[in-house]
């Protein structure tokens, strides 16, 4: 087994996944009537309602510490772009035909800079429907459209980096539940990563 994640960089990464979770699944019970039941899960709607801004709240502060630890890590290269434009081989399995990654590939590069985009529009939409009586109606509808397009798009990719995580790819999942991988997994998803941690 090789060590892939610590358990701070695990902690953060539930952190923003558990909290980004329940925060679609309000905000979908809010946007959809025949969805309004899953408010019971948290106590009902008035809960939900009180919930769901102080939970984006700690989805925020997830992201920028998340962003803290792997901003630097995730700063995209000319072999990432070499990787995405064989990004269907990757999809496919024949990873005889996909560029060697390190730690991260281009996808996982890419999922962390939407994902941080997105939780800055989270953000800046996010605060005028906490607080409508602070901004002009025309704001807040307008944010409200923001909100609920980047709940879509979060959601979706979400969607793909779990099934990617799991189904597709066996093995992925275990790195950010105990932090580890076998070597087998990471010389055929990250060899170039793999030969810099066994060279160590």
């Amino acid at each position: 087994m090789i060590n892939r994640f610590s358990f701070v960089e695990r902690v953060v990464h539930w952190m923003v996944g558990m909290s980004f979770m329940l925060l679609l699944l309000t905000g979908f019970a809010f946007s959809y009537p025949s969805l309004f039941w899953i408010t019971t899960l948290v106590g009902g709607g008035p809960s939900a309602r009180v919930l769901h801004p102080w939970m984006g709240l700690m989805f925020v502060v997830g992201l920028a510490w998340m962003f803290a630890f792997w901003a630097r890590e995730m700063v995209m290269t000319g072999t990432d772009g070499k990787w995405l434009r064989a990004v269907q081989y990757y999809a496919t399995q024949q990873h005889e035909k996909v560029p060697a990654a390190g730690k991260y590939n281009a996808g996982q590069k890419l999922f962390f800079w939407v994902q941080s985009l997105l939780g800055i529009l989270f953000l800046l939409s996010g605060v005028p429907l906490w607080l409508p009586e602070s901004f002009t109606s025309l704001v807040v509808t307008s944010m409200r459209l923001v909100h609920y397009g980047c709940a879509l798009g979060g959601g979706l990719f979400v969607i793909v980096h779990i099934y990617l995580g799991t189904i597709a790819y066996p093995g992925t999942a275990r790195g950010m539940i105990d932090g580890k991988v076998t070597r087998k997994w990471a010389q055929l998803h990250h060899p170039l990563w793999h030969k810099e941690h066994t060279e160590l």
